[in-house]
């Protein structure tokens, strides 16, 4: 028994415990798409390797109580090297609506969605989304997106490359607008170092007015900052239409005159002399002249 444990001992590996498989846990810095300014923050990053492709399953700040976690999921596909010849294949499929139902279902379960009939677009092309609430209050979105140029461009070297975007997000306390926010702004990072993986295709071409006289080009003012309110201004509260109609259409009292009040001691005025007697000037005595004589002016 000691030399079977002996020889055991001797035929295992000295370089310690190995996970067999592709996943690995990656640094923060490390994702391939970032989510955008202001959240939700990554949590965790999870990658899978394989012979033809590179997934990242990127966990995000989850505050929901829906099952599950918020996460971007993202497959680069493309040349990884040669080193990951051995991984077995990534299954390859355009985008279609079992395919999207499929990973629905998987990563916002238990919830009711449903999708959006309006066209959208983001930064790198048109996208799908879908909507629910959950029986827990939460807004929940679910958004796909495939990245691959046009068939007409992708030739043998030029052109080539396919990226896959899966975005589940639930928020007990965001609207759909706000959770569809990092669709429109998520950032594509990763790429391969080969001359061929552009799924993006060509750029777009220059506009020929650029540059050309007889064009001019003016600066493009938000709406917000088209009229700006002069310096000190503050915003009042509205009055409602009734209310301004009802006071245009009672008439305004004359305002009161105002009240000009004496400086000095006041001085009663004369009453009235009687019919028929002699009428005389009021004398109003002048000034006391007892400071006269210490320097001061004499009186006339």
């Amino acid at each position: 028994m000691a030399f079977a444990c002996a020889t055991i001992s001797g035929c295992a590996s000295k370089e310690g415990i190995r996970v067999p498989g592709p996943a690995v846990t990656v640094a923060t810095d490390k994702a391939f798409v970032l989510p955008p300014p202001g959240g939700p923050s990554i949590v965790n990053i999870v990658q899978h390797d394989f012979s033809n492709a590179v997934r990242q399953d990127i966990y995000l700040f989850t505050s929901a109580v829906t099952p599950g976690q918020n996460l971007l999921r993202v497959t680069f596909f493309g040349p990884v090297g040669l080193e990951y010849d051995d991984r077995k294949d990534l299954g390859y499929s355009s985008l279609r609506n079992g395919n999207v139902d499929r990973d629905m279902r998987r990563d916002v379960p238990g919830v009711a969605m449903g999708r959006s009939d309006i066209y959208v677009q983001n930064n790198y092309g048109p996208f799908g989304y879908a909507t629910g609430k959950s029986r827990w209050g939460d807004t929940c979105l679910y958004g796909w997106q495939q990245i691959r140029s046009g068939d007409n461009a992708r030739a043998a070297f030029v052109d080539r490359g396919t990226v896959e975007i899966r975005l589940r997000v639930c928020d007990a306390h965001a609207s759909e607008q706000a959770l569809l926010r990092v669709m429109y702004g998520y950032t594509v990072a990763g790429t391969f170092p080969a001359p061929g993986w552009n799924p993006y295709g060509s750029p777009p071409t220059i506009d020929p007015s650029l540059g050309r006289t007889g064009n001019p080009i003016y600066p493009e003012v938000p709406a917000d900052h088209a009229n700006p309110p002069p310096p000190g201004y503050q915003a009042q509260d509205r009055i409602p239409v009734a209310t301004v109609r009802r006071q245009a259409a009672q008439p305004s009292a004359p305002a009161p005159a105002p009240v000009v009040r004496p400086i000095g001691p006041l001085v009663p005025a004369p009453s009235a002399p009687a019919e028929g007697a002699k009428t005389s000037a009021v004398i109003v005595p002048g000034p006391a002249c007892d400071s006269a004589g210490q320097g001061g002016v004499a009186c006339k």
